[in-house]
């Protein structure tokens, strides 16, 4: 996404929102609206004095699903991009009642703009592309699931459960009591593949997502065991199948070959029983877990009807966007428009990765006539520094938790602390995720202030993340 944001031909229209299209392939007509941030983009640095500050009461934060709290100044998630924050129209106090403005007050930036309103754009598209992917709803789900208990969590909520910017910084906790569960449940199908939950197709991914959550947990938390109840296992692509073996093989996770009956609550211990079928001996048992996982149908995302009749394209028996040709499923019913990932079906992550790849081409292959016409030339603004071999190294590093990801086998503060007592090195800090947006923002800003000839980031691959670095370097004029 910061590459996304750093591209000149490239422009990001975020908390935007596409209100009506018209016109033909390559000459498309799209009403935008900007929905009002009450911050002014152009100023904002990104620091949260203003969320810091905020005095008004927090509430859930839906990036957290509802795990974690947010105040009325917020950043939607810690590595937005752009890393701008947003005012709550409905919970900030000043926009409410007009009382309060802490947040103006205290941004040395005078970014808070209190008087911005929704704000219509017209811009001209050659081409369209549809990428809205899916909801995963486990509230909709019938109450044999038990998702009523507290202790019964969707996998989207268990993956902000072990993320490390999550609402317990990685660690495996309950809801009921933040106690670490011992015994761990993960129920596949909690709803896919089923005539009465209306969800007849299989979501694709659940049985990759829970091998992969499984195997987190068991690195994460070394006293939880790990059990899956599956009907049975769907994962077709290479290497897919031996992924849910390692799983069982090396971290030691049982699969249970089950259909679940129901799952309740023993009141005493918030503990969960669930009773379930066993598929291979037909007898009916029941199992006690501490948390239950469950992987909730992939649905269409809520809306889609209305941006259906906005592209004025058509939509399947389940609401997923139509195909317009079986051979070409990129293909919508409107020429010109596009469709990509999951808002066509289930669809796992390399499989939407080469269907976008798909779209592009075939984006490119319409334009063509237009080809080179838009193109813009980066620009440094800040003149490259010149560095002898004469010049004293001036060393900067930077030390990656990634999370808990390297921050649990390497004791990063220590390290830090080693490295700071080096010769010629004049900054050295650790942080959570150096390749988001404001780290990107800091490395400029201390390149700048300590004038910098030389910088270490010590993180994951290069191979992904070191051309991301040699920009950011490129922009400071190192």
């Amino acid at each position: 996404m910061v590459e996304v944001y750093r591209n000149p031909n490239i422009e990001l229209m975020t908390y935007h929102e596409v209100k009506a299209i018209s016109g033909e392939p390559g000459n498309f007509d799209v009403t935008v609206l900007k929905k009002p941030r009450y911050i002014d983009e152009e100023k904002c640095k990104g620091c949260g004095d203003c969320a810091t500050k905020c005095p008004k009461i927090q509430v859930p934060n839906l990036f957290d699903m509802n795990l974690g709290k947010r105040k009325s100044v917020y950043i939607p998630f810690p590595q937005a991009v752009p890393p701008i924050y947003v005012i709550d129209p409905e919970l900030c106090l000043m926009l409410t009642k007009g009382v309060c403005g802490v947040c103006q007050k205290v941004c040395e930036a005078k970014a808070i703009d209190f008087e911005q309103k929704p704000q219509e754009i017209n811009i001209k598209v050659g081409a369209v592309v549809v990428a809205t992917g899916f909801d995963m709803p486990a509230e909709d789900l019938s109450p044999r699931w038990g998702y009523r208990f507290q202790n019964v969590v969707s996998a989207l909520e268990y993956e902000r459960i072990l993320c490390a910017s999550g609402p317990f910084g990685g660690h495996v906790l309950r809801l009921s009591d933040e106690e670490e569960p011992e015994k761990i449940a993960f129920i596949q199908c909690a709803g896919s593949r089923d005539l009465h939950e209306n969800v007849p197709y299989c979501s694709s991914v659940c049985c990759m997502y829970t091998a992969k959550e499984a195997i987190i947990t068991a690195e994460h938390s070394e006293n939880a065991k790990c059990f899956v109840f599956r009907h049975d296992i769907r994962a077709y692509g290479k290497n897919f199948y031996e992924f849910t073996q390692r799983a069982q093989d090396e971290y030691g996770v049982k699969y249970f070959q089950t259909k679940i009956s129901t799952i309740k609550e023993d009141p005493e211990t918030n503990d969960l029983i669930i009773h379930y079928e066993d598929l291979k001996t037909g007898t009916f048992n029941d199992f006690r877990a501490n948390l239950v996982v469950l992987a909730t149908p992939l649905v269409p995302k809520k809306g889609i009807g209305d941006l259906a009749k906005i592209l004025d394209i058509e939509l399947d028996k389940y609401d997923f966007f139509k195909e317009k040709s079986y051979f070409n499923k990129s293909l919508s019913s409107r020429d010109g428009i596009f469709l990509c990932g999951f808002c066509q079906g289930p669809m796992d992550i390399p499989e939407t990765v080469a269907d976008a790849s798909g779209v592009a081409s075939q984006v490119a292959t319409l334009l063509n006539p237009a080809k080179f016409t838009k193109v813009r030339e980066k620009v440094f603004e800040v003149p490259e520094k010149e560095v002898s071999f004469t010049d004293e190294p001036r060393i900067g590093v930077l030390i990656c938790h990634c999370g808990i990801n390297i921050g649990k086998y390497v004791d990063v503060p220590n390290v830090r602390d080693y490295i700071r007592s080096l010769p010629n090195v004049v900054w050295c800090e650790d942080n959570l995720y150096s390749c988001s947006s404001d780290s990107q923002e800091l490395i400029k800003e201390k390149i700048k202030e300590h004038n910098l000839n030389r910088l270490i980031v010590a993180s994951c691959t290069p191979r992904t993340h070191e051309p991301l670095f040699q920009e950011t370097c490129q922009e400071a004029g190192m």
